[in-house]
């Protein structure tokens, strides 16, 4: 097990690795998850970490007449589809999430007041998308998980994978103004639906003995609280959120001419300039690659071209390898991922980069840290 950024050895010549991370206004003060592999943040952290990974087939056949492999929980029914599998993803999630600041509350004989919720789901033009996410979801995530949701300050973000990082720049956003004291950010999302699951087998995008440029589809929810830094109180700080950005890729997957990576370097760029490569160097990537070509491709790119942001030995990891692809659940997820690492002791830094990127144009990435004033 490789040693938190406490123990690293020195700094590289003419850099300060170990200047003190700045202080955000975003403070993470519960996380939740629920993935293939795990039914709460640390489960699914450490089934990661273990390299477990259990692909089941279903009842889909694709093209081929063989049965369709996908990554999901099993305590879901595979009857199960549309808005009741998101809410049974996301409702234990926010549950998890949510429960630190509520009972901060309740502790200090205060009634729970709503909480503004800022949600990314699959986008519309994905084949499948149940059209009652838009109206049932909160209140689907709010009779499941029992927390008080302020409906009318809630935002849903439908922007695949890159909608994840766009659901923490807005919270940012409404944070720095004052217009929260808190909110629920994260994301819901599954593949395991048989218009979704045709169009990436049509595609050659499902990972199979005859599809080696493809990927296992997954599903999963997860969810942080963030507060602001003046109102989190005694509150456990599990990090902090410095940035969040995103880009719009002007080829992306299926374009005439080859992608660049201007997007996802956009998004990159924009998310990791609080943390300011002549003071500090980024040790830890978190993305969602998930061995498809043009993602790797895409990745590889900003690893070369954004070199001074990241420390030589920076760690890269693909936790979607283990968990199948999350869609617009994986930048949420990863974030909970990492505080778990923190809280373990078991991370490679102190500071994260997480990168996503959407089936369309929509690219997202995501800097994270834990609180320098732990």
């Amino acid at each position: 097990m490789r040693p938190s950024t406490a123990d690293a050895g020195p700094p590289e010549a003419g850099l300060s690795a170990r200047a003190p991370l700045p202080a955000a206004e975003a403070v993470i003060v519960g996380a939740g998850a629920r993935a293939p592999g795990g039914l709460t943040a640390l489960q699914v952290t450490m089934s990661v970490r273990a390299l477990k990974m259990d692909p089941r087939e279903s009842h889909l056949i694709d093209r081929a007449g063989e049965p369709m492999v996908t990554c999901r929980l099993p305590s879901i029914g595979d009857h199960v589809m549309g808005l009741d599998r998101l809410v049974a993803l996301g409702g234990p999630a926010l549950t998890q999430a949510a429960f630190p600041w509520l009972s901060a509350q309740r502790q200090r004989g205060q009634a729970a007041r709503p909480l503004p919720v800022i949600v990314a789901l699959p986008p519309r033009s994905r084949p499948g998308f149940d059209p009652r996410l838009e109206s049932q979801l909160l209140a689907g995530l709010e009779a499941r998980s029992q927390v008080p949701i302020d409906h009318a300050r809630s935002t849903l973000v439908l922007g695949c994978r890159g909608g994840g990082a766009h659901a923490f720049e807005i919270a940012l956003e409404r944070l720095r103004s004052g217009e929260h004291d808190a909110v629920a950010v994260g994301g819901v999302d599954s593949f395991f639906d048989p218009d979704a699951l045709e169009w990436l087998d049509r595609e050659l995008r499902l990972h199979s003995m005859h599809t080696e440029n493809g990927f296992i589809p997954g599903e999963g929810g997860g969810f942080v609280v963030l507060a602001a830094r003046g109102r989190a109180g005694s509150l456990p700080r599990l990090g902090q959120v410095l940035g969040a950005a995103v880009g719009a890729e002007p080829r992306p997957y299926g374009s005439d001419e080859p992608c660049l990576a201007h997007g996802i370097m956009a998004a990159v760029k924009r998310a990791a300039a609080p943390l300011g490569v002549k003071a500090r160097r980024i040790p830890w990537v978190m993305n969602d690659v998930v061995n498809e070509r043009h993602r790797v491709d895409e990745w590889s790119y900003v690893m070369a071209r954004a070199f001074e942001a990241f420390s030589p030995d920076v760690i890269c990891e693909q936790p979607l390898l283990k968990t199948g692809d999350l869609g617009a659940a994986s930048a949420p997820v990863m974030l909970a991922m990492a505080t778990v690492r923190w809280e373990t002791r078991c991370a490679p830094g102190d500071c994260v980069l997480i990168g996503t990127h959407s089936e369309g144009p929509e690219r997202g990435a995501l800097l994270a840290s834990v609180d320098p004033a732990r």
